[in-house]
């Protein structure tokens, strides 16, 4: 999974399991460890397109939590690739296509 979606989706977790607006540290989610650079690259052009929110935690450091304001576009991030309209319609076709060809 690319580090992304692992950010979103963890942040996604978190939210459904705690509610909206809770904060995660980023050195919190999985990856994050192994590829520093890369997570905080991709944290800072997710800042940046208003997809998640950064505070300082109580303790000072930095936190990050979806923005509830950007949800629709967050799902789509994160859907699978089979759930995309033009896959799902080329499915459709497929099915009709054996379905016809079945019966004939």
């Amino acid at each position: 999974m690319s580090p992304q979606k692992t950010i979103l989706r963890t942040l996604s977790d978190r939210q459904d399991g705690e509610g909206p607006g809770k904060l995660v540290r980023p050195s919190s989610i999985p990856g994050f460890q192994r590829a520093p650079e890369k997570y905080q690259r991709v944290i800072n052009t997710l800042l940046k397109d208003r997809l998640i929110e950064g505070i300082k935690d109580p303790e000072g450091h930095m936190a990050i939590s979806l923005n509830v304001h950007r949800t629709r576009e967050i799902k789509r991030i994160l859907r699978p690739f089979w759930a995309h309209p033009a896959i799902l319609a080329l499915m459709a076709l497929f099915a009709a296509v054996a379905g016809v060809s079945f019966l004939a």
